[in-house]
């Protein structure tokens, strides 16, 4: 009787991650975006951790933006973790604004995707889904501002 108890435990279980992911997938952020484009200019590594830096231009409202990601891997698992980071963008006016980052990761193969909350010091603040190319150097983001 007992092993029947923790077949069907199991079962449901497995169904609620199936209904789980299935809504994970389902979500999609909308309304007015930006796209903001980088390249990897360092990474630096330990036995659990990276830090990526980079740097892009990003439209005449941020100008010049440096990046830096502290990546943390979770549950000895090198596929997902979470990250914090710093941003500074300086425009051709010379407005210089600083963020925090802070979001989570996951790879697949040379691909990393992240999922960021921003906070900006002039008060803004972003939600962006970017994908890393760990092979190629870049990152791509999708930054919604609200």
């Amino acid at each position: 009787m007992f092993k029947n108890i923790k077949k069907i435990v199991a079962a449901g279980i497995a169904y609620s991650l199936l209904m789980i992911s299935q809504n994970i997938a389902a979500f999609e952020v909308t309304g007015e975006s930006f796209d903001a484009e980088f390249q990897i200019t360092s990474w630096t590594a330990t036995n659990n951790d990276s830090t990526i830096t980079s740097e892009g231009v990003v439209g005449e409202g941020f100008g010049k933006v440096y990046l830096t990601h502290n990546f943390r891997s979770r549950f000895g698992d090198n596929t997902q973790g979470d990250f914090d980071g710093q941003v500074r963008s300086i425009n051709n006016d010379g407005v210089m604004v600083m963020a925090t980052l802070q979001g989570i990761w996951k790879r697949e193969g040379k691909i990393v995707s992240m999922y960021t909350l921003d906070t900006f010091s002039d008060a803004g603040m972003i939600y962006a889904e970017g994908k890393v190319d760990l092979v190629e150097g870049t990152l791509k983001f999708k930054a919604f501002e609200f």
